[in-house]
């Protein structure tokens, strides 16, 4: 029997535009977040828990072998995220830019020393943090989670069938493998 994935500690924000531009936005969160653990993405970046636990994984075990491009775990994530080795490029598909009005507020879980077992992310713990952050920067949390879209795939440069209409995560699981190759 296969297991349910597990909740991954991610939260849909709706970005007060009235108050901040963008980069406003983005220096402001960088300046009250309580480490670099906790970063924002595209709301289109994100497909799946499953889509968000395969991005963490492939981070930490880059850190783990030493082989991470970035030094630090926010940047790293962006850029597996992104499928590609260049930041320039990942933050311009999976960071946020001046057209968004929404994002995901991303908590990065510390791993075990193995990377055998997905870490605990105990969701009150993690949903006070969240919300702690959104009231400073002024901003409310949206009652969805992660799913794949064409605007995601389009986003971060995924190829795919414009005649097929079965978007899954899949197609953005895959995608980040390219970050290895590009």
């Amino acid at each position: 029997m296969e297991k349910r994935t597990p909740w991954y500690p991610c939260w849909g924000i709706k970005i007060n535009l009235e108050e901040f531009s963008i980069s406003s936005f983005v220096t402001k969160f960088l300046e009250i977040r309580p480490n670099n653990r906790w970063l924002l993405i595209s709301k289109d970046a994100a497909a799946s828990e499953r889509h968000l636990w395969h991005v963490w994984f492939a981070m930490e075990q880059k850190y783990l072998l030493k082989s991470a491009l970035s030094k630090n775990v926010d940047a790293e994530f962006i850029r597996i995220i992104s499928g590609t080795n260049q930041l320039k490029t990942a933050f311009s598909r999976a960071g946020l830019n001046e057209n968004d009005t929404e994002a995901w507020l991303i908590y990065l879980p510390i791993a075990e020393t193995n990377l055998e077992l997905l870490p605990e992310t105990p969701i009150v713990e993690f949903t006070e943090k969240a919300q702690k952050i959104t009231y400073i920067m002024n901003s409310s949390i949206i009652t969805e989670r992660p799913k794949p879209s064409k605007n995601g795939l389009e986003r971060l440069g995924i190829k795919y069938d414009e005649h097929d209409t079965s978007i899954n995560e899949d197609l953005f699981i895959s995608h980040i493998a390219r970050s290895s190759f590009s």
